[in-house]
């Protein structure tokens, strides 16, 4: 026994599949209220601001050295199974559209912005779950 429950540390004795990139985390510098663009009254899109922290000329993905750079907080998610099948299929299927593998990271970073972004979708979602009765 080590003391450690599966993916306590880098080294993880229990052989757990989950990695790194099983981490997902958020800016610490990112405000709660949204910009939105005058023109289109819509969110704008933060992707910009997180694609490279470092000031690099180089898209994110290539210019860190692990899925971490750039993320400054860590934030753990307990999900639902349903949602663990659909983030596997969509991964899947942006694989497939992108040609390349993602980072299950950047994955659920990017979703989020995008449900951020989708305010009326997320909170239908919401609702279905009982809030706003």
């Amino acid at each position: 026994m080590t003391g450690f429950k599966s993916g306590a540390s880098d080294d993880d004795p229990l052989g757990s599949d989950e990695s790194d990139e099983d981490m997902v985390t958020e800016r610490s510098d990112v405000t709660e209220t949204p910009a939105t663009s005058v023109e289109t009254n819509k969110p704008e899109r933060r992707s910009a601001e997180l694609s490279t922290p470092s000031g690099s000329e180089l898209p994110w993905i290539f210019d860190r050295s692990s899925i971490t750079d750039g993320r400054e907080k860590t934030v753990q998610l307990h999900l639902q199974q349903s949602t663990l099948d659909s983030q596997r299929q969509t991964r899947s299927d942006v694989e497939s559209e992108l040609g390349e593998t993602v980072k299950k990271a950047d994955l659920r970073e990017a979703a989020i912005i995008v449900g951020l972004e989708q305010v009326d979708d997320l909170t239908e979602i919401l609702e279905e779950w009982g809030y706003g009765r």
